[in-house]
């Protein structure tokens, strides 16, 4: 069932990886207010309003992911420097 919280992502619009968590957050586009929807291995951030994709997030990303990708995402306190 999908979960319903307000996110600002125009803030945010950069991928990371928390390796600690093994979390990996995609943004695929800009939303102001998001509905999360619980899937096999992370969540999927839609648009309330369009219902749009806007981010992927990836948990046991060590383990779907390559990790030539997960080595070029910024951690989520680092300077943004890999842009999705």
């Amino acid at each position: 069932m999908p979960d319903s919280r307000r996110c600002n992502l125009n803030t945010a619009m950069f991928a990371y990886y928390d390796a600690e968590a093994d979390i990996a957050w995609l943004p695929t586009g800009e939303s102001d207010d998001v509905v999360s929807e619980r899937v096999p291995g992370g969540l999927r951030e839609y648009d309330r309003a369009t219902r749009a994709l806007v981010a992927i997030e990836v948990w046991d990303a060590s383990t779907r992911l390559p990790q030539s990708l997960l080595e070029a995402l910024p951690a989520p306190s680092a300077p943004h420097t890999a842009a999705a």
